[in-house]
């Protein structure tokens, strides 16, 4: 994950975290605290985290100074809405997201868009039910360590990585920007892209990570994946907003109440379920929500992809 440049003492928002939160986030916020269905694993919650929808975050404006979006993008019911939303409460992040030409290679059913980068612009488009490979990739980044060398060594082929401050450039359309004819386009798909230097140390990594005993290798990566933090303290209720009217709330025992439109919300097991379906009417003079369904935890996929089945747990880990 190539995150931008954060200060010590900057607060970091991660949504849609899911099982492998970053060391760095300092809140999180996950939709679906028991279904696994679009992330790789029990969801993390080791430090604050709220339950919320990612097209409706429940967070005062630019509460944030960094925003950590991975792999959630192409997730996303109205992914305009979601760009706005961490655009809103954030003054600048980090979104990464399978390309289109890892979509059509490994398999994400449940993922609903193709995500690009062209000249600096997100270009999204409606994902296509395209299973003609079936699992044929996902085993051969699970099982063939070339092939993982390979996908790990052309990072821009297969996943999007996209720094943002202020604004984010988008376009959503209905058909590919990629033409897959054009030599100019395929050159600069294929164009290698590590310098000698950076080849012969992932040569060198791949060698010694495909010869050590799977329990060494999680217990090295838990360890890198320890928390780090920011080193001011800060107050979560105190970033809170209403998901509905972004009025702030106020924490009563187990609910927090907004005192703009009185909507109640709950807080289970310590955790602000920040929802509109969860809350309690209060002043009905705000609008409801509509359209989005809202968001999962990031299934995690290895930077080119994860397998499902049997292969899944040869890889799971893999980064």
């Amino acid at each position: 994950m190539r995150l931008g440049q954060i200060g010590e003492g900057d607060l970091v928002l991660e949504v849609g975290s899911g099982d492998r939160p970053n060391p760095r986030s300092d809140v999180l916020v996950d939709r679906f605290i028991e279904d696994n269905t679009e992330r790789g694993g029990n969801l993390t919650i080791d430090r604050p985290l709220v339950v919320a929808d990612a097209h409706h975050l429940p967070f005062k404006d630019k509460a944030f100074d960094y925003v950590v979006c991975y792999h959630i993008l192409e997730h996303m019911d109205d992914p305009a809405r979601f760009i706005r939303e961490i655009t809103r409460v954030g003054k600048r992040g980090y979104i990464q997201s399978p390309s289109e030409i890892a979509e059509k290679l490994f398999h994400w059913s449940f993922h609903r868009w193709y995500v690009n980068l062209i000249d600096g612009r997100l270009i999204l488009h409606p994902r296509e039910d395209d299973d003609r490979f079936g699992d044929l990739f996902d085993y051969l980044y699970a099982y063939n360590p070339r092939f993982a060398r390979f996908s790990r060594s052309m990072p821009a082929l297969f996943y999007v990585d996209y720094q943002w401050e202020g604004g984010i450039d988008f376009e959503i359309r209905a058909d590919s920007p990629l033409d897959l004819r054009d030599p100019a386009t395929l050159r600069r798909l294929v164009r290698p892209q590590e310098t000698w230097r950076a080849a012969l140390r992932g040569n060198a990594t791949s060698f010694v990570r495909d010869r050590t005993p799977r329990p060494l290798l999680d217990a090295a990566k838990r360890l890198g994946r320890r928390r780090r933090g920011a080193r001011r303290a800060f107050d979560l209720d105190a970033l809170l907003a209403c998901p509905v009217c972004t009025g702030a709330v106020t924490r009563a025992e187990d609910e927090l109440t907004c005192a703009a439109c009185g909507r109640v919300y709950p807080v289970r097991r310590g955790l602000p379920h920040l929802l509109a379906e969860e809350a309690r009417p209060g002043d009905e003079r705000q609008p409801a929500l509509s359209g989005a369904k809202g968001a999962t935890g990031d299934e995690q996929p290895p930077k080119a992809g994860e397998p499902r089945g049997e292969a899944a747990t040869a890889a799971r880990g893999a980064f």
